[in-house]
């Protein structure tokens, strides 16, 4: 067995980062020794390939940095990072790549004879806030330079980490996540479920995402409540969990759309409701690179994104500044983009929710373009083909 690689994550559950993950484990050549490093390996909804290295780290009660527990977190820290380094040192560990700002970081304080190489995967000058953010920002500039390598998920992120952080750029290497293609073109020909099966017999626009806000459902339940008005019969699916869930539920009660929104929580396979709606939306507040956008794209759903940082824009009108952020509905390359909303607990509609609503409402109505968009956003997906993007990765290891 040759060099050995670990993929250090915080679990194999529910997330971006998690799926490609579990992406790299199942596609990196079987030349290398494979290592998953795990907060916890009670649940695992990824499937894998390699050696599952448990750090039995609780995580059922996440505590946010405070004034009051910074010494508590930093003696947790430690501890942890200490564990890391001697399962670094057991395993005879070459390469560790972590995902995610806290693997980042104890990947960097844990460095034994590894090569560390961190994946920075979020847009963070926008995400980081409040007192745990500001920790977070002070450490990424003063530590993330230390890396041997610090793979973005997107141009956007790689310019964020230089002009927001301070990060060297000739340390930086753009990888974009990759994709199964094939895996998900087989996976969204599966049977839905019985009682979904109704649904898809109206229009359904669908959205796939954690339920926080920073993805923006709020402001899609809004859009939708003004589509409902020319479309009567159109539907709304949320698939994914979250702190939000029960608000957004109550929300769609507000609206009187309890039984036009559905959420069906996490999916192990969400790509056969993808395949099987009319639209796809990303309503996010900012991305690092949304894997369910370029995953509904593979199945050949048009999409419609807000344009936010970052990801969405390169994916969907690479031709153009990556520093653009429309105001207005742009009809893209391959895809629609709509202004970013914001936070609005208003039951009236902004602007920006008008327009997403107003996207919505056409690509629904309008079959050519709905064709249009679906055959030009299955064709670029394949540019994010698994294929493509792990030489990217083997020729750093």
């Amino acid at each position: 067995m040759g060099k050995v690689v670990a993929l250090f994550v915080n679990t194999l559950k529910n997330g971006g980062a998690e799926r490609v993950t579990s992406n790299l484990s199942l596609n990196l050549s079987n030349d290398y020794n494979k290592k998953l490093i795990l907060y916890n390996k009670d649940q695992i909804d990824y499937p894998y390939d390699g050696d599952i290295i448990d750090l039995n780290i609780d995580q059922s009660n996440p505590v946010k940095i405070t004034v009051n527990n910074i010494f508590l977190k930093t003696y947790r820290f430690l501890k942890v990072m200490l564990k890391l380094k001697k399962v670094k040192k057991e395993h005879n560990i070459s390469t560790t790549i972590s995902f995610l700002n806290n693997p980042n970081i104890l990947n960097l304080f844990s460095k034994y004879d590894d090569k560390t190489i961190i994946s920075v995967r979020n847009y963070n000058s926008k995400l980081l806030s409040g007192f745990d953010g500001k920790i977070y920002s002070v450490l990424i500039k003063l530590f993330y330079n230390r890396a041997d390598l610090v793979v973005a998920v997107s141009e956007g992120v790689k310019r964020d980490l230089i002009d927001n952080f301070k990060i060297n750029p000739d340390k930086i290497k753009v990888i974009y996540n990759p994709y199964e293609i094939s895996k998900i073109q087989e996976m969204m020909n599966e049977s839905i479920e019985v009682e979904y099966r109704d649904l898809f017999n109206s229009p359904v626009i669908i959205n796939v995402a954690r339920l926080v806000e920073q993805k923006g459902q709020k402001n899609l339940i809004k859009a939708f409540s003004q589509v409902k008005k020319e479309i009567v019969n159109a539907k709304l699916v949320i698939l994914g969990k979250g702190e939000l869930e029960d608000d957004l539920r109550t929300m769609a009660k507000e609206y009187k759309l309890e039984n036009d929104i559905f959420f069906i929580g996490f999916q192990k396979n969400p790509f056969k409701f993808i395949k099987k709606s009319s639209v796809f939306v990303l309503s996010s507040y900012n991305e690092g690179f949304p894997n369910t956008l370029v995953e509904a794209m593979s199945c050949g759903t048009p999409v419609i994104s807000t344009d936010c940082k970052s990801g969405p824009r390169e994916i969907l009108a690479p031709d153009t500044d990556i520093n653009f952020e429309t105001k207005s509905i742009e009809y893209s390359r391959y895809g629609i983009l709509t202004p970013v909303c914001n936070i609005n607990n208003s039951n009236n509609l902004t602007k920006n929710e008008y327009m997403l609503s107003e996207s919505i409402t056409r690509i629904l109505k309008d079959n050519e373009l709905n064709k249009k968009y679906g055959a030009l956003a299955k064709k670029r997906a394949y540019d994010f083909d698994i294929e493509n993007i792990i030489p990217l990765w083997e020729q750093n290891l």
